[in-house]
């Protein structure tokens, strides 16, 4: 797998699985953008202690596997600070059920809460635009999954993706921006011309 290689849902599904972790794909690429969003550096080792100890009670899964996921947390990062914009949500395939792909919604709100939650911690970010967009994200982890398969139904899923998407995108954009105001407003530090 060559580093610009996303694994695919499948992959990671697959990944997961022979760990036998009970963790999805959809929650796995939820947390490493909830712990991104929180302002974890994209330096491929900041994640391995926070998603490990959550995944494996702090073990390392074997070396090529680690390698696999630590090229798809870079990447992640990468596209994060490059172009948001570009993300694409872990999500089971069109194939899938409407409700599989509505869990995988939930699984991967539920996922970026958590890391989300693990790297802000106790700092002060809140905006107006960050407090709607968490509340929007939980309401949409704890969603019923119990729905029709009808045309209608695969519009609403359609829009609840998108919207989960474009959430995760105004954290992340909105705590990045608290972050480094918070950066340069450290009590002691004066403002200097080099």
């Amino acid at each position: 797998m060559t580093s610009e290689q996303l694994l695919t849902f499948d992959d990671l599904e697959d990944i997961l699985a022979e760990q036998e972790c009970e963790t999805r794909a959809s929650e796995f690429q939820g947390m490493i953008i909830g712990l991104y969003s929180g302002g974890m550096p994209n330096d491929q080792k900041s994640w391995k202690s926070l998603v490990m100890g959550h995944l494996n009670e702090g073990k390392l899964y074997p070396s090529g596997i680690m390698d696999d996921l630590n090229n798809y947390v870079k990447n992640l990062g990468d596209i994060l600070e490059n172009d948001i914009f570009e993300l694409e949500l872990a999500m089971p395939p069109e194939s899938a059920s409407i409700e599989e792909r509505l869990e995988g919604a939930c699984e991967w709100a539920q996922g970026f809460l958590l890391g989300y939650g693990m790297i802000v911690g106790k700092r002060d970010v809140d905006s107006q635009d960050l407090s709607e967009a968490l509340e929007d994200l939980m309401e949409i982890s704890q969603v019923d999954l119990e729905v029709e398969e009808t045309e209608e139904m695969e519009q609403a899923l359609h829009t609840v993706l998108e919207h989960v998407r474009v959430t995760s995108q105004v954290v992340f954009l909105e705590t990045r921006s608290m972050l480094m105001q918070a950066d340069h407003q450290k009590p002691g530090q004066k403002d200097t011309i080099h």
